[in-house]
């Protein structure tokens, strides 16, 4: 990750969760915690990595179901509130401050799973981190992770008219009228995705595209930023179920 990404995030780490106030759980669509561990199998006795682990939610969900769970971010703003949720629960989870492009902190073959939820399109170099987590995974281990679907933002809200370029991968910058930083991601496309994965030595065993064409099975998220008539005709996660080979 790049020091825009740390610093947009030590800023507006109190916000963010302020905000989004999400409950402990695994929120594969980024914006709702359902406490879905289906994809993740039994954790119990499972030692646990997630990459970039925020406020801490998801890592305090796995450890309640038995997992040795390690969580690492960029943000020390987010560390600390991901600590005190985890005392708030009572329960066990290492949390770390670090880069998911360089997980030297940890030796090879130290995890069973690694996972996370919305946080790859802060990842500029997504090879790196892919080659790191295979590194730091036993053989056999899953990696799971959600990302933002890269078709769902090139439609306008409104019209829903293709806007802009599938193509047009790399550094993206977001303006908030409210704040006073940009928001800097990353696009990648689903293949890009997909051959970064394969290259890492992992093999890919399922992609989803969690979705409905019901308008009504939808929420406009937080900030109101979801469309759900625009929700019913493209998705917007994207999920990758991968191994270590």
């Amino acid at each position: 990750m790049t020091e825009e990404v740390k610093e947009w995030w030590e800023l507006t780490a109190g916000w963010f969760q302020d905000e989004i106030d999400l409950d402990v759980g695994v929120n594969w669509t980024g914006t709702t915690s359902d406490d879905d561990l289906t994809l993740l199998l039994d954790v119990a006795g499972k030692d646990v990595l997630e990459l970039g682990c925020g406020g801490g939610q998801c890592s305090v969900a796995l450890a309640q179901r038995g997992a040795n769970v390690t969580g690492i971010d960029i943000s020390e703003e987010q560390l600390s509130f991901a600590r005190e949720l985890a005392a708030e629960h009572d329960v066990d989870v290492e949390f770390a401050q670090g880069d998911v492009t360089d997980l030297g902190m940890f030796p090879d073959d130290s995890f069973d799973v690694a996972f996370n939820a919305y946080v790859f399109q802060w990842v500029d170099d997504l090879a790196a981190c892919f080659r790191e987590t295979r590194r730091v995974l036993r053989s056999g281990g899953r990696f799971v992770f959600a990302i933002p679907h890269p078709v769902y933002d090139l439609a306008d809200p409104e019209t829903h008219r293709v806007e802009e370029s599938y193509f047009d991968t790399g550094r993206q910058v977001t303006t908030y009228d409210d704040l006073d930083t940009d928001m800097v991601t990353y696009r990648h496309t689903v293949s890009g995705v997909h051959n970064d994965l394969v290259a890492a030595g992992f093999r890919v065993e399922r992609i989803r595209e969690p979705g409905s064409d019901d308008p009504d099975d939808w929420e406009e998220g937080p900030w109101g930023e979801e469309k759900p008539e625009l929700l019913a005709k493209l998705p917007s996660t994207l999920i990758f179920e991968a191994r270590a080979e």
